[in-house]
């Protein structure tokens, strides 16, 4: 379980990096794609000032050529004798402006032709560019390592976790009714209280009153820390003061030392913190002294509290570290457990699947009858958090002790096993020495010890 562990962070941190260069791909395109925009975006204003300005040009030259006509039908009317002379003075005048208009076709021709021009260029620059990235293929690249990478996995998955586990099972029949407390409490204590109050109805199970009234008010709790609310977990332990002081928890100060440092680096001015320090720190000046003393040296540090020797105090894991404490806090105060039952033994069982899979193989080769054994030939790795039981060990046999085989509290106060207690007495006739130490006594100076 522990290499599939390490692969699954391997294949989460590798996917991360692969993401990371498709968006690195995609950020470089869509970079080329805004400047080829803003180009074009550009060169279209230039065009448009252009032709405003040709525009304008081209009114003003046309009231110019008004006021030469307008003299010339006067000149028309006024002289008959002249009329001659006019009309070869009117042909005169048509050949220069058939000139002028031949030349601004010309010239409106060109310029869309430099128009085009410009515009192709500025759209193969983009499209040079755009293959310089060389998109596909390194996006293509990124999704086939995530592949081969992903398939991998699946492989190691299939490897460590077997997808039959009847055999390693027993076939002991379960009590419906433990299975249904197990998942009600687990309900309970992950926060679905309704869900909680439906399966103890349909199960007809009667859970202790204060067991739901606990976790209800502790999601309460949690729910306002997840705000950044800690007023109520303040008032909760406030009310318990004296229930923690016998357990030894220091849950009110961890939270008055929380809030104490969010009210220091959020707010701009540090008379607030101190003022809530004198307002709340007194009553912990006694038995927490150091800590008080620390908390008030931080406020010389306003504004470089990353760069101060308190910096582990202003860490992104201080709300959920309080988040757990008062968890804790609050399940010690009920005497409930502080993880559910359903969840320690699934824990439990997973991480010790493997080994038991591979010593059912191992038995199956064997012939030995799996079902009969009342305990395991070899001991099952289990973390240290999932083990609640007490296991001695006789320090002269180097055996565990079993129920047959007892741990015996000796006289002058040593521990040893049932069968070397025996077998030092002469089963229990003869007075023994200590293997520790030199005290001497007899079989019925020991007693049978209870962990």
């Amino acid at each position: 379980m522990q290499g599939l562990e390490e692969e699954s962070k391997r294949v989460l941190k590798k996917q991360r990096l692969c993401v990371a260069q498709i968006d690195y791909q995609i950020d470089e395109l869509l970079t080329q794609v805004e400047t080829t925009k803003k180009q074009l975006e550009e060169r279209q204003q230039e065009l448009c000032r252009k032709k405003n300005r040709h525009l304008a040009t081209s009114s003003a030259g046309e009231g110019e050529e008004g006021g030469p006509d307008s003299n010339n039908n006067e000149a028309s009317q006024t002289s008959v004798s002249t009329a001659n002379n006019g009309d070869e003075a009117l042909s005169d005048s048509a050949a220069p402006s058939c000139k002028a208009e031949d030349a601004k076709v010309k010239d409106d021709d060109v310029a869309v032709e430099e128009q085009d021009n410009e515009t192709e260029y500025i759209v193969r620059d983009f499209i040079r560019r755009v293959r310089q990235l060389n998109f596909e293929k390194n996006v293509a690249s990124e999704l086939k390592a995530i592949h081969v990478l992903l398939s991998k996995y699946s492989k190691q998955i299939d490897k460590n976790l077997c997808t039959n586990i009847t055999k390693v099972c027993r076939t002991n029949a379960l009590d419906q009714k433990l299975v249904c407390r197990l998942v009600a409490e687990y309900l309970y204590q992950d926060g679905q209280i309704e869900a909680a109050d439906a399966m103890c109805k349909e199960a007809g199970l009667e859970l202790p009153p204060t067991f739901r009234d606990c976790f209800i008010e502790l999601h309460q709790i949690l729910k306002a820390i997840k705000e950044r609310d800690m007023q109520p977990a303040l008032d909760w332990a406030r009310k318990h003061r004296k229930e923690l002081g016998r357990l030894d928890i220091d849950i009110e100060f961890e939270l008055i030392r929380l809030k104490y440092v969010d009210i220091l680096e959020s707010s701009p001015d540090m008379m607030d913190a101190v003022n809530f320090a004198n307002k709340e720190l007194p009553y912990f000046h006694q038995t927490h002294a150091e800590e008080v003393g620390v908390l008030m040296s931080c406020v010389l540090y306003k504004g470089k509290l990353e760069e101060s020797p308190y910096k582990k105090l202003f860490n992104d894991t201080r709300w959920d570290e309080i988040h757990d404490a008062v968890i804790r806090a609050c399940c010690s105060l009920r005497r409930v457990p502080y993880r559910s039952y359903l969840e320690t033994c699934l824990s439990a069982g997973v991480s010790a699947l493997p080994a038991m899979r591979k010593l059912m193989s191992v038995m199956d080769s064997k012939l030995a009858d799996w079902g009969s054994m009342e305990e395991l030939p070899v001991e099952i790795p289990i973390a240290k958090e999932l083990r609640f039981h007490n296991v001695f060990s006789c320090p002269v046999s180097k055996e565990e002790s079993t129920p047959d085989n007892p741990p015996f509290l000796l006289k002058c106060g040593h521990v040893i096993c049932l069968s070397c207690v025996k077998r030092f007495s002469y089963n229990m006739t003869r007075r023994f020495k200590c293997p520790t130490c030199p005290v001497e006594q007899t079989g019925s100076e020991t007693r049978n010890l209870f962990f």
